[in-house]
């Protein structure tokens, strides 16, 4: 049976939210706290590493996972393709979940239905944002290791496939195997933003924290969005730079 670890790709240096990975979210618990916390309530993964770099102002970061017995790996901060790679090579890792330090509403019961798929087909990448159905956010990456390893080998990279782990493969559906799953009736819900760039956005998942405590689900948040739709209103309109549906676009 394949090895299967999850990634976290964590710095401090965002630009629109400063140092938002060790923000406070939950009863002190910060950002990055809270997405260790779900991801390892996930049982398809054997791990869970955060990926951070070598830079001076990440050793926050490196030091609060030694604190918390969290596996952790540095290394470029621009080719986080290497870095993870690297994350992924010394825990041993045949495939990863990806995920970003953002990912505060990560929801491990669907990362499990996307390790099934992984392990049952004979897939490079099997993902459930190529097409917005899910709430903005609440996604995951399940992505072969060889295949990232021969990623990194080609020689038509662009600074943009480097500081995108998965972007070279999903944009090249006729030279790797990709599923693409999409939500299910209930769970559709694309117009409902659930992640965290800006500082809107952290006052909302504050917000969801706060009623739903830091174990809910997917469905427990969209019952709170139908019962309580203006506390989600402050994120309405906030512009998406970056998802895999957007470049498909």
């Amino acid at each position: 049976m394949a090895r299967i670890i999850g990634t976290i790709e964590a710095r401090m240096g965002s630009s629109r939210l400063k140092g938002k990975t060790l923000l406070p979210v939950h009863e002190g618990q910060s950002l990055l706290e809270c997405v260790v916390r779900r991801f390892r309530a996930c049982s398809a993964v054997e791990d869970v590493v955060v990926a951070t770099t070598v830079e001076a102002g990440d050793d926050r970061i490196a030091a609060w996972c030694e604190r918390n017995g969290v596996s952790v790996f540095r290394g470029s901060e621009n080719n986080v393709l290497e870095r993870v790679i690297g994350a992924a090579k010394k825990h041993g890792a045949d495939a990863i979940v990806q995920m970003g330090a953002d990912s505060a509403f990560l929801d491990s019961d669907l990362i499990g239905q996307l390790v099934s798929l992984y392990q049952a087909g004979d897939y490079d990448y099997v993902c459930n944002d190529l097409k917005l159905s899910w709430p903005l956010g609440v996604y995951g990456h399940v992505v072969r290791v060889e295949t990232l390893a021969d990623v990194a080998g080609r020689s038509d990279l662009t600074d943009a496939d480097r500081s995108d782990v998965v972007r070279y493969i999903f944009e090249r559906p006729d030279v790797y195997r990709i599923l693409s799953i999409e939500a299910p009736p209930e769970m559709r819900c694309p117009d409902l933003r659930l992640t965290i760039d800006y500082p809107e956005d952290m006052e909302q998942a504050k917000s969801v924290y706060a009623r739903l405590g830091p174990d809910f689900t997917t469905a427990g948040i969209l019952a709170l969005y139908r019962a309580e739709p203006d506390l989600f209103a402050r994120t309405r309109g906030l512009v998406q730079q970056s998802a895999p549906f957007l470049l498909k676009q």
